[in-house]
């Protein structure tokens, strides 16, 4: 009895054994790369939309009249406290190059915040820190899309 056959039939099964591994393992890998991408679109969907929400209540807090200091700064926590759990999430999914920029549009949305607490109108006398803050929001969201592979020229 020759060997050949049977050493050219293990050696077929260890190849198509490997290509179909080969193949599975890429497979898997495309599939948890959308999954990732999917997940971070999400977050990073979540963490904008706080954002604009807490955006609109503190404009409306700024012009709303007859609010006492204590009502303006408790309704001020309250808009800005949306951006917390969006931010935790942020922390775990976002590399370093978002998470940068996204503490920064934090910091200019609490010094946003404090300045509807201290009863600034963003309209009129906070309008450089709103500025301020619309331009780190820009940056974050640019910093997102290029993350994600979205074209950033949009």
């Amino acid at each position: 009895m020759t060997w050949l056959p049977l050493v050219g039939t293990l050696l077929g099964a260890v190849i198509a054994l490997s290509s179909a591994l080969l193949v599975e393992q890429r497979r898997a890998h495309r599939e948890d790369h959308r999954e990732r991408r999917k997940m971070k679109q999400e977050v990073y969907a979540r963490y904008l939309a706080a954002h604009a929400e807490t955006r609109t209540q503190l404009r409306v807090l700024s012009v709303a009249p007859g609010l006492t200091d204590e009502e303006r700064g408790h309704q001020a926590f309250t808009a800005y406290a949306l951006c917390y759990a969006p931010r935790y999430e942020l922390a775990v999914l976002a590399p370093q190059t978002v998470l940068t920029l996204a503490k920064d549009f934090d910091r200019c949305a609490r010094d946003l915040r404090d300045l509807i607490i201290d009863g600034t109108s963003i309209t009129s006398q906070g309008r450089e820190c709103m500025q301020k803050y619309l331009d780190a929001l820009a940056l974050v969201h640019t910093a997102m899309r290029a993350d994600l592979g979205a074209d950033p020229a949009r």
